[in-house]
């Protein structure tokens, strides 16, 4: 038993290093061949393209250690895959998720796709919602690792919506944020993007690992089903 908790935090850590240090490789990489009037967060760049890699990278390994997976996880995170890939607007006149699609004039066929896709996203949500997050608050209590990991991947994800757009999201407020300032935060909402995916990976290899405190006789199962 010691010896499958060691080894699930020392697959955990190899995970971290490897993608911190292919992080690192790609965004220096990418500074190393910028155009001048280029920047890392242009479309279809190194950071991008990792990103969406990353989410991949997270299903296969979903899937590899849940010999049961529970569908909402791997769907969640292939849309998460998606929307790096910009797959979202790039075939389609307007943006998937977008009101637009339904209220300007696209074609038929745009429309169809755009509420199939919501109908399933909102599907999953749910049933994910319903069935993972009372099991997740409850970890939190009992400080599970993969609950941690969880939680630090959903908040960069947070932060870094936050963060994207800034200047367009402040203009409103009569708030004016410097080019140098909003280019940056740019930057950095990239840069934390990369992390999310490397947060859920931890998460999976985590799960299943003891928190130190007992668990109470009724506490519904984990994501290992």
């Amino acid at each position: 038993m010691i010896h499958r908790h060691m080894s699930a935090v020392t697959e955990a850590v190899f995970c971290l290093v490897v993608c911190l240090v292919l992080a690192g490789a790609v965004i220096a990489t990418d500074l190393a061949i910028l155009a001048e009037d280029e920047t890392l967060t242009r479309e279809g760049g190194g950071i991008e393209a990792l990103s969406m890699l990353g989410y991949l990278a997270a299903i296969v390994l979903y899937l590899i250690k849940r010999p049961r997976p529970f569908w909402p996880i791997p769907v969640t995170l292939l849309f998460m895959a998606a929307r790096e890939f910009d797959a979202d607007k790039r075939f389609t006149s307007e943006g998937i998720l977008s009101t637009k699609i339904l209220f300007h004039d696209t074609p038929v066929w745009e429309k169809s796709i755009a509420l199939t896709v919501w109908a399933l996203l909102a599907l999953t949500l749910v049933v994910l919602i319903r069935r993972r997050g009372p099991v997740l608050l409850a970890a939190l209590r009992r400080g599970a690792p993969w609950s941690l990991a969880f939680t630090t991947g959903f908040l960069l994800a947070g932060f870094s919506k936050l963060i994207d757009g800034l200047a367009r999201k402040l203009a409103p407020w009569g708030i004016v944020v410097p080019d140098d300032v909003n280019r940056n935060a740019g930057t950095l909402e990239e840069c934390l993007e990369l992390l999310i995916p490397v947060a859920f990976m931890v998460a999976i290899l985590l799960c299943g690992l003891p928190s130190g405190k007992r668990t109470p006789p009724d506490m519904p199962r984990t994501m290992r089903d």
